[in-house]
């Protein structure tokens, strides 16, 4: 579980330890590894690919892999795009897209054939979000990337998914007064759904509530 210390993504990871499943937990929130670690998942630290991928094959060693979800970036409102300091600009692609390609490239050597791998991705990227532009921009590119990553996979080979969050997640403190929430647990059926071996890669979208 790839950005573990997120909303989502700790909710995927605690949905997949209460059906049994063994996790690796990976993400930046140290206080939240550690939660994750008591709930009874194994940790490792996100954006160090080479611990990252010592990690994965020391847990794949121990328990096998069934698929990667991996929930990496999240919201981000600032200046416009002719505004936005360079910095902040490599920092949002780095953390937003190239974590996903490093991802892929550190962890599908150490997938079984027709494992997933289960991308999030939301609206802003096929939306053009005015002040939240780095998102918008990336999120289009994570979409290229999964449909290239797919495109090239050989038959037989990793199963590429891409769920997309349409509106808010109900619950989240950082919304502001949206019209249409999905609740998180919708999130995560939605995900858990793409795992099995029977699921068909390719693109499918949370249903929302009014």
């Amino acid at each position: 579980m790839l950005g573990a210390t997120g909303l989502v993504g700790g909710a995927v990871a605690r949905a997949l330890r209460a059906d049994g499943v063994p996790v690796l937990a990976a993400g930046r929130d140290q206080d939240r590894l550690a939660a994750l670690a008591h709930e009874g998942c194994a940790t490792t630290r996100l954006g160090e690919p080479a611990l990252l991928g010592q990690d994965v094959a020391r847990f794949a060693a121990t328990h096998g892999v069934q698929g990667v979800v991996a929930a990496i970036g999240g919201w981000w409102i600032g200046d416009r795009l002719l505004d936005l300091d360079p910095t902040t600009w490599e920092a949002m692609l780095a953390s937003h897209l190239t974590a996903h390609l490093d991802a892929a490239r550190t962890l599908a050597p150490h997938l079984p054939p027709g494992a997933a791998w289960v991308v999030l991705n939301g609206a802003a990227s096929s939306e053009p979000m005015a002040h939240s532009g780095p998102v918008s921009v990336t999120g289009a590119g994570l979409h290229m990337l999964v449909e290239v990553l797919r495109a090239e996979e050989p038959p037989g080979g990793t199963r590429f998914h891409e769920v997309v969050v349409d509106h808010a997640i109900a619950g989240d403190d950082r919304n502001l007064d949206p019209a249409v929430e999905v609740p998180l647990d919708a999130v995560v059926a939605t995900v858990l759904a793409r795992l099995p071996h029977d699921a068909a890669p390719g693109v499918v979208h949370v249903p929302a509530r009014a």
